[in-house]
């Protein structure tokens, strides 16, 4: 008996394949030598095991996936796959499909599966993916959700994540409500009062904004009077300058306005007569005018008013000469029109501090 009609083409000698001598039964083909890619020249359902039922359907060689060692397990080659046509093998029948935990998407598997010899390090494409539907898949169970540590919110992630990445993130504070800052401001969630913060149980937003710490407008309501040195110290917050009036009075004592400095009033209470050149030296506070009265003696020997300086009132005491220096017309009433003409000094006829004939 020689070959039969069905043989495998071939010239090599009969026991290259069998080697049962009493049967041609269990002959084991060797593929040594046989040419790359022509595996359907045999391997066609006739001569030799073709293609089952169910088998990916492809024009591909047997030999670009199967090893001639055993038809499993076998390497699917993708090369030549058509884009977005994955689902047409990967249909959980003919080749793995989608678990039963998988995302829920109609976009095909090369839309987030680039690896194709595993499905791990998948990247997923969220486009067209509709907004406020995040939770949807980021659940803690299709796709990672929110952390243990995650700021409470039932906000949907993309307020906040965008898709490109978790971080960074930009907090979105539309519906927080008013005073609950601190839920996430404590250090934990959100970064929270620093070490030098002005010490204060007031929530965040009575001086802060939700767009950004800084500028901070202070909200001074509240505040016990004459404690405002316990920030006003140069390092919590402003504090005196270097040619502030020197005082120990607390600032709320003559700054009545919180939003300025401007606009102080002085409180004169307690400051001892005589010493007022101390600080209305012109640098200081407001000192003598150009025009003033030439005079060494103190402010509070005329001005009376610690409010105004209009209204003083000259005191003559000690004078005994020399009236014109003052009355002259500029500084002081000096002599009317119908005065009679004499050099000598005012003191000489007027005797009382007052002009009457």
């Amino acid at each position: 008996m020689g070959k039969s009609a069905n043989h495998v083409t071939t010239t090599a000698s009969c026991d290259s394949c069998h080697k049962n001598f009493s049967s041609f039964a269990g002959a084991t083909f060797n593929h040594t030598g046989v040419t790359p890619g022509s595996c359907a020249t045999c391997h066609n359902g006739s001569k030799a095991t073709g293609k089952t039922s169910n088998h990916i359907s492809t024009s591909a060689s047997c030999d670009s996936c199967h090893r001639t060692t055993g038809w499993t397990p076998a390497t699917m080659n993708h090369s030549g796959v058509t884009v977005g046509s994955c689902a047409t093998c990967h249909n959980g029948s003919t080749a793995m499909g989608k678990s039963a935990n998988h995302v829920t998407t109609t976009a095909s598997c090369d839309s987030c599966h680039k690896n194709f010899s595993s499905f791990a390090g998948a990247t997923f494409n969220h486009t067209g993916v509709t907004p406020g539907s995040c939770a949807t898949c980021h659940n803690g169970s299709k796709a990672t959700g929110k952390t243990s540590n995650h700021i409470s919110t039932s906000a949907s992630c993309d307020s906040c994540h965008r898709t490109t990445g978790w971080t960074p993130a930009t907090m979105n504070h539309s519906g927080v409500t008013v005073g609950s800052c601190a839920t996430c401001h404590n250090g934990s969630n959100a970064s929270g009062k620093t070490a030098r913060h002005i010490p204060t149980t007031q929530s965040c937003d009575s001086c802060h904004r939700t767009t950004s710490w800084i500028p901070a407008t202070m909200n001074h309501t509240g505040i016990v009077a004459g404690s405002c040195a316990t920030c006003h110290n140069g390092s919590n917050a402003m504090g005196k300058t270097a040619n502030h009036v020197t005082t120990t009075a607390s600032c709320d004592t003559c700054h009545k306005n919180f939003s300025t400095f401007a606009g102080a009033t002085f409180n004169h209470t307690g400051i001892a007569p005589g010493t007022c050149a101390t600080c209305h030296n012109g640098t200081t506070a407001k000192g003598k005018t150009g025009n003033h009265l030439p005079t060494l003696a103190s402010c509070d020997n005329c001005h009376r008013g610690t409010v105004t300086f209009t209204g003083a009132q000259m005191n003559h005491t000690g004078i005994v000469s020399g009236c014109a220096n003052c009355h002259n017309g500029s500084f002081a009433k000096g002599k009317p029109g119908d005065h009679p003409r004499t050099t000598a000094d005012c003191s000489s006829c007027h005797t009382t501090r007052t002009f009457s004939k």
